[in-house]
């Protein structure tokens, strides 16, 4: 597929769907609008069936477009944020899709840095960026950063796609219920179609990582559930792949048994990964006997 050149000046959609999430939708939008971007950024927000959702409307229509950034508030029933982030495309302009959660609070330079590799190689399809911890004095957030929530990847808190081969792989699979590994799926199939994909540290976002194992399990729960979707979808078409995803997430918990895990590495750090493999497991021998769970 050919892809057209982008200028310095490109348009640029930020596509965030919100769940519920008043206070930190508010503040996302805030350092949306305090960027250093040359371009116009479009942001639009789509509220996936809030309850709360007039509440979340007055706010973000309370926000005044300014300097070529404008905004946009969009609902849908409650489908989960791939459905909600394919509907916010569907109402966007820009050529650059970028992508983040209702929680995530950018670097003032976010968003000419996510979109500063497809300005200078028209080969580039997808661009991801670094994830830090927004508690900075938390230890346990300053661990998972280290631990799991680093290097290169398709987390949507941080990502951006060239809006023709977005459209082009058919966007977020709507199958994915809840916000765990329909990141994964869209990045993968740009991957598999043979387009490249480009980390660059320099795309800062912050987002508030776990601060308790309590809520850690949780997302490792969730993360399971949503690599048994992913295995389900692919058993067939790349088996491969649907077999090897939970062998290869748990392999944290063969490393575990091995002496020279603990005695040589960071404790800590091979602690939480092996109880990310631990819970993944098991959410995702849930999500196979068929419970159900929320979307958001």
């Amino acid at each position: 597929m050919r892809t057209e050149s982008l200028s310095a000046d490109m348009d640029v959609s930020v596509i965030i769907p919100v769940y519920q999430r008043l206070d930190w939708i508010g503040r996302c939008i805030h350092n949306l609008l305090e960027q250093s971007f040359d371009g116009t950024i479009e942001i639009i927000v789509v509220d996936d069936g809030s309850p709360n959702g007039s509440e979340i409307e007055t706010l973000v229509k309370a926000f005044p477009s300014k300097g070529g950034k404008h905004i946009r508030y969009i609902r849908q029933q409650q489908g989960g944020p791939a459905a909600a982030r394919n509907y916010g495309v569907r109402f966007s302009t820009g050529k650059i899709l970028c992508f983040l959660d209702d929680d995530s609070i950018v670097d003032i330079k976010w968003i000419y840095e996510i979109t500063a590799p497809f300005r200078h190689s028209s080969s580039v399809a997808v661009v991801s960026g670094q994830t830090r911890s927004l508690d900075r004095q938390n230890r346990l957030s300053l661990l998972l950063e280290k631990a799991v929530y680093t290097g290169k990847n398709w987390a949507t808190c941080n990502i951006a796609y060239r809006r023709d081969i977005f459209e082009a792989v058919g966007g977020f699979d709507e199958s994915f219920p809840e916000a765990s590994w329909e990141d994964n799926d869209l990045g993968l199939r740009v991957r598999w179609a043979g387009y490249s994909h480009i980390y660059n540290e320099n795309a800062i976002v912050y987002h508030p990582h776990e601060n308790s194992i309590s809520e850690y399990k949780q997302k490792c729960l969730r993360n399971g559930r949503g690599a048994a979707v992913f295995s389900r979808k692919y058993i067939l078409k790349k088996p491969l792949w649907g077999i090897g995803t939970p062998l290869i997430m748990s392999r944290r918990l063969i490393y575990g048994m091995l002496p020279s895990t603990w005695i040589r590495k960071d404790r800590s750090i091979e602690y939480l990964r092996f109880l990310w493999s631990f819970y993944s497991i098991q959410g995702f021998i849930s999500a196979l006997v068929g419970k159900n769970h929320d979307k958001n």
